[in-house]
């Protein structure tokens, strides 16, 4: 019986390249749909934005804050007004509903919200917000990262439709900090993109 040696060379040259070449694109093309997904995100928490500061526009003009539903408005609700509070919990951001008073805005917010266990709606962790214009204590802020409690940006709007707090421009940024959406509140009440 004569014994086969068979030798192994293993891969060659160009084996290695056309795998590495296969990875590559492999990995380009992942890179570019995070990249696609994030801008999705960042797009989606402005939209949201947008929509939620209109019903709050709309509800602040047509109707006051009704507590106890009984179909009109007590004494004890006629200060109170429509709010939205923006505010920053871990990496997450969330758009909270919910009413206060002009005289104490942050001292007497009351969320309305029923999503994330009150927490409100999470514009997700992909996204970042920046904020200019005026805090609920008259600071004036550039680039500001909204936190919880007086840190967050409120933003009320008077039964004239006029923006109370919150006036400025909201940035829209994806997590590397690239702006994918710019929306603005002007005192005067009228909101939209920029």
């Amino acid at each position: 019986m004569k014994k086969t040696i068979m030798k192994n060379k293993g891969f060659s040259l160009v084996e290695m390249i056309i795998v590495l070449g296969i990875i590559a694109v492999m990995s380009t093309m992942a890179l570019i749909s995070i990249n696609i997904i994030h801008s999705a995100k960042a797009k989606d928490a402005a939209t949201v934005f947008d929509s939620e500061v209109a019903t709050l526009k709309t509800k602040a003009k047509g109707m006051g804050v009704d507590l106890n539903s009984n179909g009109k408005i007590d004494d004890t609700e006629k200060d109170l007004l429509y709010c939205i509070k923006i505010y920053k919990s871990g990496d997450e951001y969330y758009l909270c509903t919910g009413y206060t008073t002009a005289a104490a805005v942050y001292a007497s917010f009351n969320s309305t919200a029923t999503a994330n266990s009150g927490k409100g709606r999470n514009l997700s962790s992909y996204v970042k917000i920046r904020y200019t214009g005026k805090l609920i204590d008259g600071t004036s802020v550039t680039d500001y990262d909204p936190a919880n409690g007086t840190q967050a940006i409120y933003i009320v709007f008077n039964k004239r439709g006029e923006c109370v707090y919150g006036a400025g421009e909201y940035e829209f940024q994806k997590s590397n900090g690239k702006t994918v959406a710019r929306k603005y509140i002007r005192a005067n009440g009228s909101h939209g993109s920029k």
